[in-house]
């Protein structure tokens, strides 16, 4: 009689465990349906916005290799603008044609000037510049 107490004493406790766990788990999840029910905003960073700041961070990068005059880093620098440029490159064009093309006109001249030897420190910084210009018309637009 006292072993079967016992017995039936664990299994309550290890249910009511058991059961505070999963509830405690249940309550500690927020699912983007709960939280759209309560007006808090889920939108993720669009991939054109994501796209812009990296670009915008290596320009940046590639600016302080050209005035420190840094022909190895630019030249490492530089063609990540095209690895950067690819995965929204499309919707950037479907949804800023006008920006799109302007871009495009940086981006390509940068990219090979940032190739050359020896460096044109001036052409290039203008030709980066003008790229980051453009960069940040386009951040403005996708806010």
């Amino acid at each position: 009689m006292k072993l079967s107490r016992i017995i039936l004493a664990s299994t309550l406790v290890i249910s009511l465990v058991v059961i505070a766990g999963c509830g405690a788990t249940k309550t500690g999840q927020t699912t983007s349906q709960d939280t759209s029910k309560q007006g808090i905003s889920t939108q993720t960073p669009s991939a054109i916005k994501t796209g812009v700041t990296k670009m915008l961070s290596i320009t940046a990068d590639l600016k302080t290799a050209i005035d420190a005059g840094d022909e190895a880093k630019v030249k490492v620098t530089g063609p990540q603008l095209e690895d950067a440029w690819k995965p929204f490159e499309d919707d950037a064009k479907q949804k800023y044609p006008d920006l799109y093309k302007k871009i495009e006109e940086s981006l390509d001249p940068t990219i090979a000037g940032s190739k050359v030897s020896p460096l044109d420190k001036q052409t290039l910084g203008k030709l980066n510049g003008d790229l980051t210009q453009e960069l940040n018309e386009l951040a403005a637009k996708e806010k």
